[in-house]
């Protein structure tokens, strides 16, 4: 029996192209807040967005203090208040600079390769 829905596969379509036409945009800021660095993210919502932001600042070892999270179920804005691993902002421009890769524009497409078969990012091959 085939479980495959005409309907789904459009709809994931459609997702995917509102995504690659409206990217998601990240900023980094260091300089509105004395103890913490504030990261904003914005972008077509989709199911996991939230999850996959979250996931990329607990992979850089950062520490979330605060976070404000909005939607109008087709967008989301969310404000992360973060920290280094010692309560400090961050200093460190790799660390910024891995930020915005990980959830900047390029970064959307890479994660959705993920999810198939047999496909990793490069940076992971070569970790292993």
């Amino acid at each position: 029996m085939d479980c495959w829905s005409p309907s789904l596969s459009v709809d994931d379509e459609f997702e995917k192209l509102v995504i690659r036409m409206n990217p998601p945009r990240v900023s980094v800021d260091n300089a509105s807040s004395r103890k913490v660095t504030l990261i904003k993210v914005d972008s077509a919502n989709k199911r996991g967005s939230l999850l996959e932001v979250v996931q990329v600042l607990t992979d850089l070892n950062l520490i979330i203090r605060r976070a404000y999270i909005s939607s109008d179920g087709e967008w989301f804005m969310d404000v992360f208040h973060v920290t280094d691993q010692h309560g400090n902002k961050l200093s460190e421009d790799d660390v910024t600079e891995r930020i915005q890769q990980s959830l900047g524009p390029r970064a959307r497409s890479f994660r959705s390769l993920r999810r198939s078969v047999g496909v990793q990012a490069a940076l992971e091959h070569y970790n292993h």
